[in-house]
């Protein structure tokens, strides 16, 4: 098995493992036994278990960078902005709030935690905002990084407090709420917009 293919299979049981069992009921070596691999080769790949859930954050900001990207030019930009800013809380709420809250416990104790907020998926968030400020589809003309970090902050918020409450919520209902209302989209011109992006494209086609 290759070097890539043994991490993948660590981090692929690791999480499975976490999903069924908790992430601190899962030790190292219980992710050893299920790789039928020893502690040393487990270290050879991982340098700890809590870098398993990291690891997977990264995989999720980097599908959304793609996600984005693929999307440029489809002018619904309030979608993009709910995307970009509720991506990753949608794979949290997968993991469920016992996992995410041990990764922000991660973050906090490393103080990383504002990495999250520099990141292509980022800016590219805060030119959704922009374009969707440009073309009207906002009505909030505040400036475009200060809207994305109230709206991450606010974000953040109600994961916590989702955390908190074991779940009690619907965090992304009450998030992308929130988002309503810092952006104030006009969703009567976003249809419009997209109608008429989507019979151009027709057109175009048709020649």
């Amino acid at each position: 098995m290759s070097n890539e293919k043994r991490k993948e299979e660590i981090f692929n049981t690791a999480m499975s493992l976490f999903y069924e069992k908790g992430f601190n009921n899962v030790s190292v070596m219980d992710i050893c036994d299920a790789c039928n691999i020893t502690k040393p080769t487990f270290y050879k790949y991982v340098p700890s278990k809590e870098e398993i859930l990291r690891y997977h954050y990264r995989g999720t900001l980097d599908e959304l960078i793609d996600m984005l990207s693929s999307m440029d030019q489809i002018p619904d930009y309030w979608w993009l902005i709910v995307l970009g800013l509720t991506f990753t809380l949608r794979k949290s709420v997968q993991m469920g709030p016992e996992l995410y809250g041990q990764y922000m416990i991660m973050n906090f104790r490393s103080h990383t935690l504002t990495a999250r907020y520099n990141s292509p998926a980022r800016d590219s968030t805060i030119n959704s905002i922009r374009k969707a400020q440009e073309f009207h589809q906002i009505k909030n003309q505040s400036d475009a990084a200060e809207l994305y970090l109230a709206a991450r902050n606010v974000g953040l918020g109600l994961a916590l407090k989702w955390c908190m409450t074991q779940g009690s919520f619907d965090v992304i209902e009450k998030t992308t709420h929130a988002l309503e209302t810092i952006f104030e989209p006009d969703h009567d011109r976003i249809r419009s917009q997209v109608e008429e992006y989507e019979q151009a494209k027709k057109a175009e086609a048709k020649k």
